[in-house]
């Protein structure tokens, strides 16, 4: 499972001691109802750490800082009574299982906290106290703050209670979607259309965010997303051009198994294009996208950027290190990602990604005996 491969790999990386950093459970498909059942029977907490720690930037920081950090003491005591997973977000089959599971994430990594109660039976049952996205600054103390009786929603609704203006109502639909409430962020998104203050600008923005994140990224609701994202483009034209929509409607499509319709829509927005911003997109795209038909065209595209963008080479390199490992490519992967690695400047915020990534192809490398 490739969830226990990443997990091995990484303990290999920090040689953590077991009680100085946070201590994931064992678990499959199959026994998760032990596990909630444990979490229950304590009045105690499941914590879900969705994740892809072979080369999501944000996933490799808060592993090796936080989760897998020997001197992470803190964390390490705080989760010491928890039930902690470790889920892939994108590749199967733990995508499949969180699906399952009826777990929605609005990226990687996402941290979701669960109280279970008895007789719960899937994960998405729990009531979902806090997600956290990315690694922020402040990620232990939200742990903290939700599993000490933080109620962000409640807060939200004070704020807006109290001021009333967009800044408020932006918060309250946050809070909604931390604690995995699709309908009511939906609503406030709703409201906020209605404020006369906003720009139409802003008003494009809110309107997609409430397809995307509610929609989409929560209740992972793909036909329902094409739906929306069909009536937000015919409100708002100008906006078929935006990064967000284009990947938005690509994957909608892939995900619900159009695959013409999205092998054609990817062409007309994506083929061709000089925009470095665009091709990054359409290979991180071709990356993630479940059915790997978009592989071999973009494999080809990565290797064609590093030369067309050399001041991006870099980035382009590590692009092309994961389409490469995708495909099960590992020694070119490895290739790849040590030119990202050496095209790097020393002060390059992505340089620890690309390191964190050449050693996890590294020892997978290692663990087939090549």
């Amino acid at each position: 499972m490739l969830r226990t491969l990443a997990a091995f790999f990484l303990l290999t990386l920090s040689a953590a001691p077991a009680g100085a950093a946070v201590r994931f459970a064992d678990w499959t498909p199959a026994t998760i109802g032990a596990v909630m059942e444990t979490a229950a029977t304590r009045d105690g907490y499941v914590m879900v750490v969705i994740t892809q720690p072979d080369w999501c930037p944000g996933c490799i920081q808060l592993d090796r800082e936080l989760l897998r950090n020997p001197q992470a003491e803190g964390i390490a005591a705080l989760t010491a009574d928890w039930q902690v997973l470790e889920v892939l977000g994108y590749d199967e089959p733990d995508a499949t299982f969180l699906a399952e599971q009826g777990l929605g994430f609005l990226g990687t990594p996402t941290t979701l906290l669960l109280r279970p109660q008895q007789g719960d039976q899937r994960l998405g049952d729990a009531r979902q106290v806090a997600a956290i996205v990315g690694y922020p600054e402040d990620y232990e103390a939200r742990l903290r703050q939700a599993a000490e009786g933080y109620d962000a929603i409640v807060v939200a609704q004070a704020a807006v209670r109290e001021r009333n203006d967009v800044a408020a109502l932006e918060g309250l639909a946050q809070a909604y979607l931390a604690a995995g409430r699709a309908e009511p962020a939906r609503r406030v998104f709703r409201s906020l259309l209605l404020r006369e203050e906003l720009t139409a600008e802003q008003r494009r923005d809110i309107a997609l965010r409430g397809i995307l994140q509610p929609t989409q990224r929560v209740e992972n609701d793909h036909a329902r997303t094409l739906e929306e994202l069909e009536e937000w483009a015919g409100r708002y034209p100008e906006g078929r051009s935006r990064q967000d929509f284009m990947y938005a409607k690509a994957w909608a499509l892939l995900a619900t198994g159009q695959l013409d319709a999205a092998a054609a829509y990817i062409d007309e927005v994506y083929a061709g294009s000089g925009d470095a911003e665009t091709v990054a997109q359409y290979l991180y795209l071709a990356f993630r996208e479940p059915t790997r038909t978009l592989l071999p065209a973009a494999e080809a595209r990565a290797r064609a950027a590093i030369t067309e963008f050399p001041e991006q080479a870099a980035r382009f390199y590590s692009a092309h290190g994961r389409l490469l490992r995708r495909m099960g490519r590992l020694e070119e992967a490895e290739r790849a990602f040590a030119a990202a690695v050496g095209q790097a400047a020393p002060d390059n915020p992505s340089l620890g990604t690309y390191q964190g990534q050449l050693e996890f192809v590294r020892r997978e490398l290692a663990s087939r005996g090549s």
